[in-house]
This record gives structure tokens, sequence and C-alpha cells, in this order.
């Protein structure tokens, strides 16, 4: 089962805007990340603005590292998540992500994003979005297969990591080898609009 909103011949990468946009923003993250998040926090408004405004459409990308590498199912059951609020609309996707970013467990080890009511707790804020229909895909699972194949998609791009931001496949820096955020929103509008 495929959610709504999604790209790529396998349907796998959930996309924000019109996918008849010039210009195509290619979003890479892991939902238990912590750089993932700070880079959400920093760039996800500007973003939203530029794809509202039909400059660029927007596809994610989700890596299911950290439940590889600390154990869990975070990542991909956040994903899971994120896909059932794709179905009620695209500003409810991307709310819903920055609120689950806002919401990130710490450490990263923390696996609390396999857990159902932290996932509906960080859906409350998001107008819109809960419903029977939304609650119920999130408490059975309706998304989690999709959202393993969506992530075993992840290498193929031949990303080392995330976060990581392609504009038209140009690499657009944005954390340092720390993991800190390294651009700003303002930079990154030079960086697209040039």
């Amino acid at each position: 089962m495929t959610p709504a909103n999604t790209t790529d011949p396998d349907g796998t990468t959930l996309y924000y805007g019109d996918l008849s946009a010039p210009h195509v923003l290619q979003v890479f993250i892991d939902m238990r990340d912590r750089a993932s998040a700070r880079v959400a926090q920093t760039l996800l408004d500007t973003i939203r603005k530029a794809a509202d405004e039909g400059t660029l459409v927007v596809k994610f990308h989700f890596a299911g590292t950290m439940d590889d590498t600390v154990g869990g199912s975070g990542s991909q059951r956040a994903l899971s998540a994120l896909a059932a609020a794709s179905d009620v609309g695209q500003k409810q996707f991307l709310d819903y992500l920055a609120a689950l970013f806002a919401a990130q467990p710490f450490p990263p080890g923390d696996d609390r994003f396999a857990e159902t009511s932290v996932l509906l707790s960080a859906a409350d804020g998001v107008t819109g979005l809960r419903s029977p229909d939304f609650d119920r895909k999130v408490t059975d699972d309706t998304y989690l297969t999709w959202a393993g194949e969506s992530i075993g998609t992840f290498p193929s791009y031949g990303v080392v990591g995330a976060p990581a931001v392609w504009y038209d496949k140009e690499v657009i820096p944005v954390v340092t080898i720390d993991g800190d955020v390294d651009i700003t929103p303002g930079t990154f509008l030079a960086r697209i609009q040039k």
C-alpha cells in the first residue's frame, strides 16, 4: 500500500509542492538523527516557502541508519506515521515532519518514536491532522512495510548519510563534519536563487 503524495517509479519518495515545478530539491534525512532535526529546524520554513511559491518541489528521502546502528524501529515507525499524514495532505505532512523533529527523542539511542503514543502526541499540534482514520493508520502500522521499502531505497542515491540536500543534483553543504548546521536560511536561498 502506497500513501498519497509519493513519486519516483516505485512510489517510495514523499514530496511537497508541485511536481511540475522548475527545480527539484532533494532532502535526505533520518527521523532519529540529531543533525537531520537541526537542518530541518533551520531550513524547513524556507523550503516550504519556496515550494509554495512554485520555485521548486521537495522530494524527501528517509534513512534508517539510527535504527540500524543503535537498534530499534523509531525511524521506520516515524516514517510510517508521516506517510499517514501525507494521506491527509501535503501541509499536514510537512507540519507533522516539523512536529516530529521538535519532539525527537534524545539521546539518539532512545527509541520512543517506536511508541504509538509518542507519534500520536506529536500530531496533536498539527492543525487538521488527528482523526480516527489517521490514528488508525498510525496505530495499525498501515505504512510500515512501505516505510521499510522507502528506507531501503536510500543507499541507491549514493548519499553517504543523512542529512544531505541536493538542488537539481548540486550538493548544498548543510552540516559540518561534526554534524553542526553549516547553513543559514539566507545562505540557502542565495544558493538556490543563483
